[in-house]
């Protein structure tokens, strides 16, 4: 009897030693994953939920994350939705723990193809840069390589060429945010 207690011990003991393995197998494995995670991942799986999101330059919003895409997000805040690039982004909280699975729920839009549609949408914006100004409000005209135009006019106002007071060109670098005015 002596012998069968002290084998099912030493049996336990190993079956012990290798859940412990499995468990920091496993662990590892989660922490390669995250790693390997984009921001677009981490904050796709959160749509739909309550945000705090502060840009370069100190704009900050709270709000609902509406959309995720490669380079860009847009929240909706109070009466305005904004659309952001994740470089102008200075740090975001309160997303969960949930990430976006890969395939197609996952968006593949950029952010120059995000502006193109506020291009077509001829909405009036107001733009946002890094620095914490605000850079002008009026109607996007097109969408450059690394640049976009905004035809500036007054927001109360329809994009027609008498109350169009300049245009302006602005970096896609420079800007911290876009604010849809609804």
């Amino acid at each position: 009897m002596r012998w069968d207690s002290l084998f099912a011990d030493l049996e336990a003991q190993l079956n012990g030693e290798a859940a412990r393995d499995r468990v920091v197998e496993i662990q590892e494995m989660v922490r390669v994953e995250r790693s390997q995670l984009p921001l677009a991942g981490r904050l796709a799986g959160h749509e739909g939920g309550l945000v705090t999101v502060v840009a370069l330059g100190g704009l900050r919003l709270q709000g609902t994350l509406r959309h995720v895409g490669e380079g860009w997000l847009a929240i909706e805040s109070g009466a305005g939705e904004y659309l952001l690039p994740t470089p102008a982004l200075r740090s975001l909280e309160g997303v969960g723990a949930r990430v976006a699975p890969e395939g197609p729920r996952r968006s593949k839009v950029s952010l120059r193809m995000a502006l193109r549609a506020v291009v077509r949408d001829r909405a009036v914006v107001v733009l946002h840069s890094r620095d914490g100004d605000v850079l002008g409000t009026g109607t996007l005209d097109h969408v450059g390589t690394d640049y976009l135009q905004l035809a500036v006019h007054d927001a109360s106002e329809y994009r027609r060429s008498p109350e169009v007071r300049s245009t302006l060109l602005v970096p896609l670098g420079a800007l911290a945010a876009l604010r849809r005015i609804a």
